[in-house]
């Protein structure tokens, strides 16, 4: 009896965290992650743009990515970074997005054992499972597709 009270009182505020807080929470956590990926991509289109395409190669000799050749690592490592990572601060295409940046996650461990990426890893996931949220592109263009 008392602990059916308890809840009566905190059902507000469960509707309040599901209704303003949760689309916030996941914009939040899209746009840090897209921040970590994008700005990585950045730096790497800037050597490019600057005719220090050897350096991009570089950096990914240095990386030694597993069954991919250096120039092909580099080229899709640069376009993920900054496609996924957009997508995501979208929130378009938001899930595929995230599986993305996942096995991005996964690579920049295996290949650069940064201990960020397992906790890029785990905000993507959040995002793979709950989807973009209600303040995405995805919830704007797949609105009317849903049934009611």
């Amino acid at each position: 009896m008392c602990i059916a009270k308890i809840l009566d009182r905190l059902e507000p505020l469960q509707r309040f965290a599901e209704s303003k807080l949760s689309p916030l929470v996941l914009l939040l956590v899209r746009l840090v992650v897209a921040h970590n990926f994008f700005t990585s991509g950045w730096l790497k289109l800037g050597y490019v743009l600057n005719g220090q395409v050897d350096t991009l190669y570089f950096l990914f000799e240095d990386y030694n990515v597993p069954l991919l050749p250096v120039k092909v690592a580099a080229w899709m490592g640069m376009s993920g970074e900054l496609c996924l990572s957009t997508l995501l601060a979208f929130g378009l295409f938001g899930r595929f997005a995230a599986l993305g940046l996942i096995v991005m996650s996964g690579v920049v461990y295996h290949t650069d054992g940064n201990p960020s990426a397992p906790y890029w890893a785990l905000l993507c996931l959040i995002i793979a499972i709950h989807g973009a949220g209600r303040l995405s592109a995805d919830a704007l263009v797949f609105k009317k597709r849903q049934p009611k």
